[in-house]
């Protein structure tokens, strides 16, 4: 199908392309250190995840999302975080 993305796939590219902004490793094994899932969540995720700001939530938040408990974050594991973000969003402002 030719012509201009969809605002959905926009947004799925922006989910892809931020996780890849921040990954390290090679093509194929990028994964997100705590550092850099830290930097996603204070520069991308701001808003969303108010309480994940500091320095210690972010390290739960890590913890709570390595499910292979590696300290790294898979896009898989970033994927979950994704789904509870999209879930909060559509309890808070569709469920009224």
């Amino acid at each position: 199908m030719a012509g201009k993305d969809s605002e959905l796939e926009k947004g799925l590219h922006a989910i892809v392309d931020t996780f890849h902004k921040y990954t390290k490793g090679p093509p194929g094994a990028k994964v997100l250190d705590h550092a850099a899932f830290q930097k996603l969540l204070s520069n991308e995720l701001s808003h969303q995840l108010k309480e994940a700001q500091s320095t210690e939530a972010g390290k739960d938040l890590l913890k709570k999302l390595d499910t292979d408990k590696n300290q790294l974050i898979s896009f898989e594991e970033y994927w979950e975080l994704v789904t509870l973000i999209c879930q909060a969003i559509e309890r808070y402002n569709y469920s009224k």
